[in-house]
């Protein structure tokens, strides 16, 4: 089948949108179908595009204008698209771009919503109203439960509404250097266990939990991956002084990151229970976050923040440790349980292994295209 994906990301950067993008494309295409991209990107980049998200290049990117960061991006990038495929034929026309589905809504079928928050504004509540209506909308995918439950307690339920969360690629997701010495050219002591958090370090993402546990802890090593560098410098000016047990890595390629998760020994997603994604907006109830799923995949002990958008997915003692999500004194005590307990740690670390097999990207985009799901 041919499939088109109209995405507006803000491309080669910390957010997960780009890479849930590029993923799917990637899942569709792993499944034999023909896939177009759109997205707004300049045509001397498309080869950047597979390298820095570490994607097989397997289908075919469509540049169009657009805008490259702000929130304006998704309306002109939307249009542009729009007055792009207006004249093409596709089996299925899949998109998170608000503006473009509520646009080809009118002249198109087969079309695939994927939304993943609430609606943030007046166009676009009057553009949910329309898919809900709309025969040319077949399915509206959400990433979480919380999405779908706003969706219908604020509109109106609906048999287009379906819970599709996340994923990983187990096939690609995997470490590809030798641990030790990727442990060296980032200077990370052999000796020590590594605790680590892997995202974007924006306000609520419980980062200064992080810090203090590492000021308890000297003889472990906190490992913190990504965040934008003004964001991280906010937690790096509370550190102690030639405190010396603390990474915060930047930037780094998604190809790297699956060796970060294979050199650590605990992984964290202490989240304040007002965690927010870029823009400030809060999403505790409808966040699906990426890297739970990449976590899974690591069979790693998982310490995670109690919250709806994670324990739907997640189950304490099982294959986590939940904790309080505003309490730092509960994720310090199960911080030194899990290094103590090795049977637990063991239990957890093989049954997030075993639950990361449901949720690949493969799943995903074979249920996306599913009409009887």
């Amino acid at each position: 089948m041919n499939i088109l994906y109209v995405g507006s990301p803000e491309l080669f950067s910390e957010g997960a949108s780009s890479l849930h993008v590029a993923r799917m494309c990637e899942a569709f295409a792993e499944l034999g179908h023909d896939v177009e991209l759109v997205i707004p990107i300049d045509e001397e980049k498309q080869t950047d595009f597979f390298e820095y998200y570490n994607i097989q290049h397997r289908f075919k990117l469509n540049p169009t204008k657009g805008i490259a960061k702000g929130s304006s991006r998704h309306l002109f990038h939307g249009v542009f698209s729009f007055f792009k495929v207006l004249g093409k034929n596709y089996d299925f026309v899949v998109t998170r771009n608000i503006t473009f589905a509520f646009l080809i809504s009118f002249f198109k079928s087969n079309i695939i919503v994927d939304i993943h928050h609430p609606p943030v504004n007046y166009l676009s509540r009057v553009a949910i109203k329309r898919f809900i209506q709309s025969s040319n909308v077949i399915k509206i995918s959400c990433n979480s439960e919380g999405t779908k439950k706003n969706i219908e307690d604020n509109f109106s339920s609906s048999k287009k509404l379906k819970v599709l969360h996340n994923g990983v690629n187990l096939g690609l997701f995997k470490p590809n250097k030798n641990p030790a010495l990727f442990k060296k050219a980032f200077n990370i002591p052999e000796g020590p266990k590594v605790i680590s958090y892997v995202g974007n370090t924006y306000k609520g993402r419980g980062i200064e939990k992080i810090v203090e546990l590492s000021k308890i802890h000297k003889n472990l090593f906190f490992l913190i991956v990504g965040g934008e560098n003004e964001d991280n410098r906010v937690y790096q000016d509370h550190l102690l002084l030639n405190q010396e047990n603390v990474l915060f890595t930047g930037h780094v390629r998604n190809i790297d990151i699956p060796n970060f998760l294979a050199i650590s020994d605990v992984l964290l997603i202490p989240y304040n229970s007002d965690f927010t994604i870029k823009g400030g907006s809060v999403a505790s109830e409808y966040s699906s976050p990426i890297k739970l799923f990449e976590y899974l995949s690591a069979g790693k002990p998982i310490i995670a923040s109690n919250l709806p958008s994670i324990s739907r997915i997640l189950s304490d003692e099982v294959n986590c440790i939940l904790v309080e999500p505003d309490s730092f004194d509960l994720l310090n005590k199960s911080l030194i349980r899990v290094i103590e307990d090795k049977v637990l740690s063991e239990k957890i670390s093989i049954n997030s292994l075993n639950l990361s097999k449901e949720f690949t990207w493969m799943n995903r985009a074979r249920n996306i295209i599913d009409m009887d799901i």
